[in-house]
């Protein structure tokens, strides 16, 4: 399995993403993206898009779509971060502006999913990323962020939170009621996990 793949998106938020993003890495810009970028000092290895939204084309290595595609930009750099092997994925600029958007990089995490990818959106105040039935997963307490547990399935069974405010052991939620929102970590670090379903966990600035 190759490192993580990471893919700078076109989020407007003027703030920097929350997480640092490693200069040596795999980096994909999708349109805009390539802002991101510039403001990093980040030379990315590809450009994809259509870039209606940068309004120029690359000085670099890119790759045009069409304006008219089922794709978003950031799922073209998605599919072809896949193409190149990669299994973990770290968007960066992934909120900020249309809630649309916001909402269909959500779907990109769904996406990565189903293809026996890992994927993690960061934005300037929020961390989102997916937790697999039977697949325990550890997540480092982190300075003035809250931490809320969703299911994205319709059913969540023996959820177990621990090192949190609120814990919770053997729990059922569902995408109905938002049980999980807001809680926080109170240890070193917080285990999570889920015997059935799809979970998202969001890690916000408070």
């Amino acid at each position: 399995m190759k490192d993580i793949c990471w893919i700078l998106a076109g989020g407007p938020e003027e703030a920097l993403p929350c997480e640092p993003v490693p200069k040596d890495a795999y980096i994909l810009c999708a349109d805009s993206g390539l802002r991101l970028a510039e403001r990093l000092g980040i030379e990315p290895a590809l450009v994809l898009g259509d870039f209606d939204s940068l309004g120029r084309l690359p000085q670099m290595p890119y790759i045009q779509a069409p304006v008219e595609k089922d794709d978003t930009d950031t799922m073209l750099a998605v599919r072809h971060g896949l193409e190149q092997g990669y299994r973990r994925f770290v968007i960066c600029g992934a909120f900020g502006g249309r809630w649309d958007h916001s909402y269909a990089n959500v779907q990109t995490l769904l996406f990565l999913h189903r293809h026996g990818a890992k994927g993690t959106l960061v934005g300037a105040s929020d961390i989102i990323t997916l937790v697999a039935e039977g697949e325990p997963a550890v997540f480092p307490y982190k300075e003035g962020f809250s931490l809320s547990v969703f299911a994205i399935s319709e059913i969540c069974e023996g959820v177990t939170i621990q090192g949190v405010k609120y814990p919770l052991e053997n729990a059922f939620l569902t995408i109905y009621h938002p049980l999980g929102v807001s809680n926080a970590i109170m240890a070193d670090t917080a285990v999570l996990s889920c015997k059935k379903g799809l979970l998202m966990v969001v890690q916000s600035r408070l």
